[in-house]
């Protein structure tokens, strides 16, 4: 999604969107402001997904049903905008692991690296903001270990590396080789990140609400599980 100038546009674009629903309820009467008022923040979904199992799309087509928001790389340029540093030296933080000590020390030479922890505050003040504003499906950026459960759906993606790699093999035009590594190193990457950010196993299944073999059935499908578990979970305040 595009036009956001910064944090605060982003954030105050998903306050104007509240608002709107708050006055369509409005317009459907007390029933409807029932629904609404059902949750007093959210209902948002997070979906954490293995390169190669569709995620985006997936979220894609949950919000298009719902006629909500995804957020993805938004939130990385947005950060990147508000605090005046490149997006690709921000992508370096992003669901990536810090490594050894050559990868801290430039931490502290790069000029207008923000620092990781830094890059996490702003990652967890952006996506809290949008969840609690609501009717947002946030793809990543490790959400599903800070925002409050009551409120939302956390989703995890998985297949086997197989049928990943043949995924994104055909998706690219790639050597399945080098598309084999890839995808492992990304695994080993996301796992790292999560682990040192916030200190728990990204295929921890506690920290979901609904683990999905998403190479088992076409992406149309995944989101139908999904949108079924998110109605289930939260009720009047997701819309049919």
């Amino acid at each position: 999604m595009g036009g956001a100038r910064s944090i605060e546009a982003i954030l105050e674009r998903q306050g104007r969107f509240r608002e709107m629903r708050r006055r369509l309820a409005d317009e459907g009467g007390a029933a409807a402001r029932r629904a609404l008022a059902h949750l007093p923040e959210g209902p948002w979904m997070s979906v954490s997904r293995q390169r190669g199992t569709g995620g985006l799309a997936v979220a894609s087509r949950v919000a298009d049903r719902l006629h909500w928001q995804v957020f993805d790389r938004e939130i990385l340029a947005a950060i990147a905008r508000d605090t005046h540093t490149r997006e690709v030296v921000l992508s370096q933080h992003d669901e990536h692991a810090i490594g050894g000590f050559d990868d801290w020390v430039r931490q502290l030479l790069v000029r207008d690296d923000p620092g990781r922890q830094s890059f996490l505050r702003q990652v967890v003040r952006v996506v809290w903001g949008v969840a609690r504003a609501g009717n947002a499906v946030v793809v990543g950026r490790g959400a599903n270990w800070f925002l409050d459960p009551r409120y939302g759906l956390r989703v995890r993606l998985v297949a086997s590396v197989d049928v990943r790699v043949a995924r994104v093999a055909a998706r690219e035009g790639a050597d399945p080789a080098a598309v084999r590594a890839g995808v492992l190193r990304n695994d080993a990457e996301q796992a790292a990140f999560i682990r040192q950010s916030f200190g728990r196993d990204i295929d921890d299944p506690t920290g979901y609400d609904l683990v999905v073999n998403a190479g088992a059935q076409p992406e149309s499908a995944v989101a139908d599980v999904l949108l079924a578990a998110l109605h289930s979970k939260l009720g009047a305040s997701v819309p049919r």
